[in-house]
């Protein structure tokens, strides 16, 4: 019991990393949550789309066709040359683009009274969305009505447009289903992926730290030389390791619930729970890897820069920095390599829960497991480390 008191003695002797990586980094983490703010379902807002069009018709038909593109998009200019086009979709400045040829609504009038096909349309959609898919969607059939409506009343360009428009306009009723739970705040899921980082940082570079302190020559000679049994030394450390985990998850998750998911304790307790599990177990893997640099004898400077670098890399596969989403399939898949990444589904998969079921539950202790795994992982090759190191000592 004195070993352990000693070593806690150790840790609060480095008050400046507790203040740094603990105290200020989850303070803002918080911060980034609050920023963030909450997403409500309240109503029902389709998603504007930047859209380009180019009418080399500019007929009452093609004109209209125009407008319903423009329709609640994000307009932009692009010249009617081959260049510019190309340019507009792999540069992602649209994600549809529309050039309608000259003689289109002619040519639609023409076939709609031959009943044959429609001329095309030359539409150019960015691979990078699916949002202009599903607008090339939407103007095929608008086309489409104008062709059917052309078919019905004749030539008229004018009460075509009119007829289709009125069509167009007709909507039916909507609602948002109700989930059966209340998904957590947006704001407390981002300060929960951020918590990645001080977690990480903290634990690992304090364990170190401690590591580096008792294992310099003088300290390691009077602990040998102690008649305290090896085993005993042993267990106080791993006891020490443990509390800063705990310590850094307590102040990491405590600071979210007080400030950002007090609601959410009560409407969603289930969910609560998971998050702060998997918290748990990534500030239990953190302490393996600080506990794997302090066997590898790194001096302070060096678990400094360690807990830091990996901390952020580790943040940053997991996707606390960005989506996932974004990145290339190559770094997607070393992500899949790393604690951090398992540790985000979780949180993820917590968050954005609409119902709680077993099934849902599993998975995500499924997730929670294979972090947990990455941490018995680094533990036992520390511990392989500090036996390799402990039998040269000796020698």
């Amino acid at each position: 019991m004195s070993t352990f008191k000693t070593y806690l003695k150790i840790l609060s002797a480095h008050k400046a990393y507790i203040a740094i990586y603990l105290v200020m980094m989850s303070a803002l983490g918080v911060v980034i949550g609050l920023m963030s703010g909450t997403s409500t379902a309240e109503e029902f807002r389709p998603t504007s789309v930047s859209v380009a069009v180019i009418d080399r018709d500019n007929t009452e038909l093609s004109q209209a066709l125009a407008v319903r593109v423009a329709n609640g998009n994000n307009v932009v200019e692009v010249a009617d040359e081959r260049r510019a086009i190309q340019d507009a979709v792999a540069r992602d400045t649209v994600s549809y683009l529309l050039v309608i040829p000259q003689g289109w609504g002619d040519g639609l009038l023409d076939a709609a009274a031959g009943g044959t096909d429609a001329p095309s349309l030359e539409t150019y959609i960015s691979y990078q969305s699916g949002r202009g898919r599903l607008l090339d969607l939407e103007v095929t059939s608008y086309a489409n009505a104008l062709y059917g409506n052309a078919a019905t009343l004749g030539g008229n360009a004018v009460e075509i447009v009119d007829a289709t428009d009125a069509a167009w306009e007709e909507s039916a009723e909507t609602s948002i289903v109700q989930q059966a739970t209340t998904p957590l705040p947006e704001s407390l899921h981002v300060a929960a992926e951020f918590a990645s980082y001080p977690l990480f940082a903290s634990v690992t570079v304090c364990i170190a730290v401690l590591m580096a302190s008792i294992n310099q020559e003088p300290v390691l000679r009077r602990r040998l030389a102690s008649p305290e049994h090896a085993r005993n030394r042993s267990l106080s450390l791993l006891a020490a390791c443990v509390t800063v985990a705990l310590v850094a998850w307590a102040w990491n998750f405590g600071l979210q619930i007080v400030v950002l998911g007090a609601d959410a304790v009560q409407s969603s307790p289930v969910q609560m729970a998971l998050m702060g599990f998997a918290l748990l177990v990534y500030s239990l893997v953190s302490a393996a890897a600080g506990f794997l640099v302090g066997q590898l004898g790194c001096s302070e400077n060096a678990s400094n820069a360690i807990a830091n670098i990996f901390g952020m890399l580790l943040s940053f596969l997991g996707g606390a920095w960005t989506g996932l989403a974004i990145l290339p399939d190559s770094i997607i898949a070393i992500a899949h390599f790393v604690p951090s990444y398992w540790t985000e589904r979780a949180l993820e998969g917590a968050a954005a829960m609409g119902s709680v079921s077993l099934e849902s539950v599993t998975t995500l202790l499924g997730d929670i497991g294979i972090c947990a795994l990455f941490g018995v992982a680094v533990l036992l090759v520390g511990m392989a480390v500090g036996r390799s190191r402990g039998r040269t000592q000796a020698a």
